[in-house]
């Protein structure tokens, strides 16, 4: 009986993960390769970001991700460290990645 229960509490717990708190999910801090640049002002970029998995490879379960504005100036195929905000899919660009 304690093994259905262990097996109940985990799937349980599993569920509430991904109903409320689905960011957990996934790391706070993420590899993305610039796939485009534009610059926007003076000082100003808009990227487009394809997100990227610790071993800096695509990852499929993020699409590419359209129109991130940051101050920092980034080249096309850079790697760049980024943040998603309270799980949000709304990459931070917070620096370039050598």
């Amino acid at each position: 009986m304690s093994d259905m229960m262990k097996m109940f509490v985990e799937q349980e717990l599993g569920n509430q993960i991904k109903e409320n708190y689905p960011h957990m999910q996934y790391p706070p801090c993420l590899y993305a390769k610039v796939v485009a640049v534009k610059r926007k002002g003076e000082e100003l970029y808009e990227a487009t970001l394809k997100i990227l998995d610790k071993n800096k490879q695509p990852d499929s379960r993020f699409p590419e991700v359209p129109k991130v504005a940051t101050d920092i100036p980034v080249l096309k195929d850079e790697t760049v460290a980024v943040v998603l905000m309270y799980g949000e899919c709304k990459p931070y660009i917070i620096g370039r990645c050598f």
